[in-house]
């Protein structure tokens, strides 16, 4: 089976700009979430959220696209444009060929600080003041159509909107795109802006932000915790480079990291939940992705969780794993990275993709932010405190879901 590499990545997070800034951040255990101050947050149940400071759009988006796109366009612009510089894969005829080269994007709720702004002006000026990009910035696929146009990339692209496994099905598909030979090089992340209003109102309606941290900020996300209550969102974007390995070789890239597996597979048990309760199809994604990887349970060095933080889905996460890892299970080391930046929604898998890359290659293994005492019954080996050497281990499985009973797996070695 073709291998597929990573050889590029591009990140822009709470915790800052480049995979680095990412991995320092998740490896301290420190939650950087904050109270919201893009808009007043008073009027919802959670006042809380991971934000990236210090991005200046300009840096990476020429002024006129700037104005006609979204913020979430602008995170993924940056991400992607360093991600390609990172992996030196430049698009033309002194590079990948246009039509070789294509782009995956995960998002979840489309570019609404833009629409939000042009509809109070429909409501309160009329149609004539309404910019005539309303159309084209709010919707998901944007950023997938203005990596393309300014990097001159001709290949396959899609943008899926699978929740919070959005990202991971863009993984996916970017590197079933490779094996099947229709590309070369292939850009796959996601990336998410919930900061307005109506955006923050969807999440609230959908039940999974968590109203218990809006007092102490830094802990309102504590996945696996017996004092877990919900997610806390975040915004930002993180895209990689994947390439097959023989290209990869060929080149002189340097790779990052190995996507050795993976599987996607539906619940079909309720459109509002994320997994149905004992988390059985979830499981049984997690071993057909180490399957694919051609592992077995024993040969995993530790598990990369979804870890939400919603109650009835920390719990079906554990039986899943418990499943799937049989009587490996209470020694595999478990951790969940999302904490620390918030769940990034549609760039979440991305981000715990680059958090496990950068784990490899350090050998350790980074905490789990705000999980002190774990919740009844969950009985896993998880990391907290602080980062586990990890030497001897190979391989991550990273864990995503959404709602409605999307799972996706995906299995990294070094």
């Amino acid at each position: 089976m073709t291998q597929i590499v990573v050889t590029g990545i591009g990140a822009v997070t709470p915790a800052g700009m480049g995979p680095s800034a990412l991995w320092d951040a998740t490896r301290s255990g420190r939650s950087l979430v904050r109270r919201i101050d893009s808009f007043d947050p008073s009027a919802y149940r959670c006042h809380v959220a991971g934000q990236v400071d210090d991005f200046d759009p300009d840096q990476w988006v020429p002024r006129r696209l700037a104005k006609r796109t979204d913020r979430f366009t602008h995170l993924a612009l940056a991400a992607a444009d360093a991600a390609l510089r990172d992996a030196k894969v430049v698009v033309g005829e002194d590079g990948v060929p246009a039509e070789r080269i294509g782009v995956m994007v995960g998002n979840v709720l489309g570019g609404w600080q833009f629409a939000e702004r042009e509809l109070r002006k429909l409501w309160v000026n009329g149609t004539r003041d309404i910019s005539p990009y309303q159309a084209t910035a709010w919707f998901p696929a944007a950023p997938q159509g203005n990596i393309c146009i300014q990097h001159g990339i001709r290949g396959r692209s899609r943008t899926f909107v699978c929740d919070r496994a959005s990202g991971a099905y863009a993984i996916v598909h970017a590197a079933q795109t490779l094996q099947r030979g229709y590309a070369d090089v292939m850009l796959a992340g996601g990336t998410e802006c919930p900061l307005s209003p109506y955006a923050w109102l969807c999440c609230q309606t959908g039940a999974f932000l968590t109203p218990l941290g809006n007092r102490d900020p830094e802990h309102a996300y504590r996945p696996f915790d017996r004092r877990h209550g919900g997610v806390v969102v975040g915004e930002g974007s993180v895209f990689l480079v994947l390439e097959r390995a023989e290209d990869a070789r060929a080149r002189g890239a340097a790779v990052l990291g190995v996507l050795a597996g993976w599987a996607v597979n539906t619940d079909g048990y309720m459109p509002y939940y994320t997994v149905e309760p004992h988390g059985g199809t979830l499981s049984r994604a997690i071993t057909a992705a180490i399957h694919h990887a051609g592992l077995g349970a024993a040969d995993i060095g530790w598990v990369l969780a979804d870890g939400s933080g919603v109650p009835r889905e920390d719990a079906a996460e554990v039986l899943a794993i418990t499943a799937a890892l049989d009587g490996s299970a209470r020694s595999v080391p478990v951790s969940a990275a999302k904490a620390v930046t918030g769940h990034l929604m549609g760039a979440a898998t991305v981000a715990d993709v680059a958090v496990g890359l950068s784990a490899l290659q350090a050998r350790e293994i980074p905490p789990i932010a705000n999980l002190e005492t774990p919740a009844p019954g969950f009985d896993l080996d998880f990391v907290t405190g602080a980062p586990r050497a990890a030497a001897e281990a190979e391989s991550v499985v990273v864990v995503a879901r959404g709602l409605g009973g999307v799972n996706a797996c995906l299995v990294l070695t070094r």
